[in-house]
Parts: C-alpha cells; sequence; structure tokens
C-alpha cells in the first residue's frame, strides 16, 4: 500500500527528489553503459607528447630579497627553519660585511642544516678567494666545537682558489695550508676527514704532501677517514699509477663496506683502460658479501673492461643472475654502454638467461636486449615475445617494452648512450633546496 511504501522510505525519497533543481534530477537519471577502456600503445602515448597543463600551481615571480637588518635578526631566531632561510638569503647580499660576519657566526650554529646552508651562502657573498669570507672562516677552524671545525674546513674548501688561482700563496692562503694539514690530526674523525677532503680539494696534482698525507690515513680508525683518503689518492695521482692501485688494493678487503666501495671506484678511477690486473681485482670485488660493493664493482668492471674481453663480458653477465636489483641494474647498463648495440657475444649472453629460474635475471636479460638487440634479429625477437607469457607480471612488462625497443631498433653496430641521470657528486645534494627552485623562472612543469 502507499503507507506501507511511505514507512519503508520509497515514496519519502521519490517525493523529495520531485522538489529538487532539474539539474539534479538529470544526475539521477541512468546512463548508458560504459565501454570498456581500449589497449593504448606506450609509442602512441610518447608520440602525442606531454598532457597540456590545465593550472599551474607556482608563480613566475621571483620571491623578494628580504631586508638585511631582518635578515640578520632572523639568522639569531630560536626556531631551525627560519634560521636556515636567512641565512641563506644573507649570501645574496654579495660583498656585505654584515653579511660576512653573520655568515661565519652561522657555521658555528647548534644544527647542521644552518651549518650546511652558511656554506653555501659564504661561497655567493663574495668572489672566490675573497680575503674577507677566507679570514671569517679561517678564524673558525679553532673552534673548541668539532662540529664548527668541520664546517670551517669544508666551507674553505669551497670558498678558496684551487691550484693556480690568483689568490693562492698569499700569506693568509699559506696560513689556511699549515692549518688544514694541522688537523689531518684532530683529536674527531669528522675533522680529520674534512681536512684530508679540504686538502685534496686545494692540492695541485700529483702533490706529494697531499698523497703521503691520504696515504697515512689509510690506516685511520674510523671508516669514513680512510674512505676520503682513498678518494682523495684517487683524484690526485696520475692515471694509471700503478703504485697507487697497490696503495688502494687492500682496502677491497676492509670490514667497512663503504671503505671497500671507495677502493674498487677509484681503482676504476685510476686504471687504464683494459689494465688485466686492476680487471681481476674488480671481478673479485663483483663477489663481495654487500650488494653496494657489488654494484660499485659491476660499474667499474664496465668502464676498466675492454670491448673484446671476454671473460669480463662473462663477469658482467654473471652480474644479471645477482640476487640483487641494483647490480643487476648496473650489469645491464654497463653491459650495453661497453658493448654498444649489435654487440652479438653479449646478445648471446643475454638470451642465454632467458629462461633463467629467477625472475629478476629473466627481466634483466629482457631489459638488456632491449638496449642492444635490432629489429633485424627475429630470433631475439620471437623469444623476447615469449617471454610476455612469462608466470611474472615484472618480465611481462619489461618483454612488452622490449619488444617495441627492438623492432624500432635499426640494425647496425654503434654505441649505446645511457639515459640515466649523473648520480657522480652525490656529496653535494642537498645544497640547493626546493625554494631555489621556486624561485627560478619558468614553468616548473
Amino acid at each position: 500500500t502507499v503507507l506501507d511504501m511511505w514507512r519503508r522510505g520509497s515514496l519519502r525519497s521519490a517525493a523529495s527528489r520531485a522538489s529538487w533543481p532539474k539539474a539534479a534530477q538529470q544526475s539521477l537519471a541512468p546512463t548508458a553503459p560504459r565501454r570498456p577502456a581500449q589497449p593504448v600503445a606506450l609509442s602512441s602515448l610518447r608520440s602525442q607528447g606531454p598532457p597540456p597543463i590545465l593550472f599551474r600551481t607556482f608563480s613566475a615571480k621571483r620571491r623578494l630579497l628580504r631586508p638585511k637588518e631582518e635578515l640578520l635578526r632572523d639568522a639569531s631566531h630560536h626556531d631551525v627553519p627560519i634560521r636556515r632561510k636567512a641565512v641563506k638569503d644573507l649570501g645574496k647580499y654579495r660583498d656585505d660585511p654584515d653579511a660576512i660576519a653573520a655568515l661565519a657566526k652561522a657555521l658555528g650554529d647548534e644544527d647542521v642544516a644552518v651549518q650546511l646552508a652558511a656554506q653555501a651562502a659564504m661561497a655567493k657573498v663574495a668572489d672566490t678567494g675573497d680575503e674577507r669570507t677566507v679570514k671569517a672562516t679561517f678564524e673558525r677552524i679553532s673552534s673548541t666545537c668539532e662540529w664548527t671545525r668541520i664546517a670551517a674546513l669544508s666551507t674553505l674548501a669551497d670558498i678558496t682558489g684551487s691550484f693556480g688561482h690568483e689568490t693562492r700563496g698569499t700569506a693568509l692562503d699559506l696560513e689556511v695550508d699549515e692549518a688544514v694539514k694541522a688537523r689531518l690530526k684532530d683529536e674527531d674523525w669528522g675533522v680529520r676527514r674534512a681536512a684530508m677532503d679540504t686538502m685534496a680539494a686545494r692540492a695541485k696534482p700529483d702533490c706529494q704532501e697531499a698523497v703521503a698525507a691520504a696515504k697515512s690515513l689509510l690506516e685511520d680508525q674510523m671508516g669514513t677517514v680512510r674512505e676520503s683518503a682513498i678518494k682523495a689518492i684517487a683524484s690526485l695521482v696520475p692515471k694509471g699509477s700503478r703504485e697507487a692501485i697497490d696503495w688502494i688494493s687492500p682496502r677491497l678487503d676492509d670490514w667497512h663496506e663503504s671503505v671497500r666501495r671507495a677502493a674498487v671506484v677509484a681503482v676504476a678511477k685510476i686504471a687504464e683502460k683494459g689494465d688485466q690486473h686492476c680487471i681481476e681485482l674488480e671481478k673479485t670485488a663483483c663477489d663481495d658479501r654487500s650488494w653496494i660493493v657489488r654494484k660499485a664493482a659491476t660499474d667499474s668492471l664496465a668502464i676498466t673492461a675492454t670491448l673484446n674481453d671476454l671473460p669480463a663480458l662473462r663477469k658482467l653477465a654473471l652480474m644479471l643472475e645477482d640476487f640483487d636489483p641494483l647490480p643487476r641494474m648496473a650489469a645491464i647498463y654497463g653491459t650495453a654502454e661497453l658493448c654498444g648495440v649489435g654487440h652479438r657475444k653479449a646478445i648471446a649472453l643475454a638470451e642465454a638467461r632467458l629462461e633463467h629460474r629467477d625472475p629478476g635475471t629473466r627481466q634483466a636479460s629482457v631489459q638488456l636486449l632491449e638496449k642492444i638487440a635490432t629489429k633485424d634479429m627475429e630470433d631475439i625477437a620471437r623469444k623476447v615475445e615469449e617471454r610476455m607469457e612469462d608466470e611474472d607480471e615484472h618480465v611481462r612488462d619489461s618483454a612488452y617494452y622490449a619488444l617495441e625497443a627492438i623492432k624500432a631498433n635499426p640494425p647496425g653496430r654503434r654505441k649505446w648512450k645511457s639515459d640515466l641521470p649523473d648520480l657522480g657528486d652525490l656529496d653535494r645534494i642537498g645544497f640547493d633546496s626546493s625554494d631555489e627552485e621556486e624561485e627560478k623562472p619558468g614553468d616548473h612543469w
């Protein structure tokens, strides 16, 4: 009955909808069933270009520089983000003595974020080797706080000129040299590391004094100091120095994984192309217990090995079977960069692993073939297509994109260029913060 319908609520809801606006009533009307989405090839999406920008969230206007007096006041604020931003902005007051004094004081801040901001700002507030910034920073080296000494030494590496700069050799510069050398024996390991980094940055190539200092620190009790000593030697000695490799190679057995990683990277940096002694060191490091070292060793082997070094190629292919994804990725990119497109032996080594028991190895083999196989290799294309039916979804996805790339890759032998970003200067990451990115003109999308 009508009364029962009213009690159940169906009539009340119909009556209330009748009083709604016409547009709202239309929104409740039944619509035609949606058609299922059709699969779209990735190549067609790439050809269409990026999607249109519908809105912007960043302003193209640059942020106005705040008054110096306000920044000087905020540089002593109790809140760390406020101090950090004030210190960073003080670096834009070029050649201002008040700004330089405030930045030198900020090198002794209790928070490391403020110290890093002061270090970066000190390099911008005046020219390289400017006596005012160098003297203000030099005075902080004798601080009783080890964090301040570290910040001062690191800043001196940034603001003083490298060897041959017009400001080198002055009385103040010689004082800096002596102070840096004295801190190599500091009681704090962080200061010793910063002193070694600064000394190497300021030294001339193959500087015997700096090399001897780094060699002595190879026996330091702290792993990070030994790591800096290895990097210093690699940056100073001439290419192909067997003596330097003999100093560094014992560190491949160091108990600290970052030291072993630095050692194998240094071997690749010093070694001449095709040096079999260094190649054997790198191949041994590829079996390290740490994936960090194995990844670095794989990268190093791809740098030192030559195109026709079959044992090295086999070792790189064996790294496709590593149980960690990053050494496998290093093997993919290292083999592709070393061998290039169309290298028959590299293709055969990858093809042999397309049916490996580990899905990570099958995926790595497919990804390597994506880079070096060409469209005239019909047998390779067929085997990659078979991987589209693999039991592992990641292998299937990689096979789909690899097949498209192989079909588009013209025949012939040529070099393969990596599309990975350069991450070689990881130590500098963090100096340029996101708010600086917002100030850059142009489209941030």
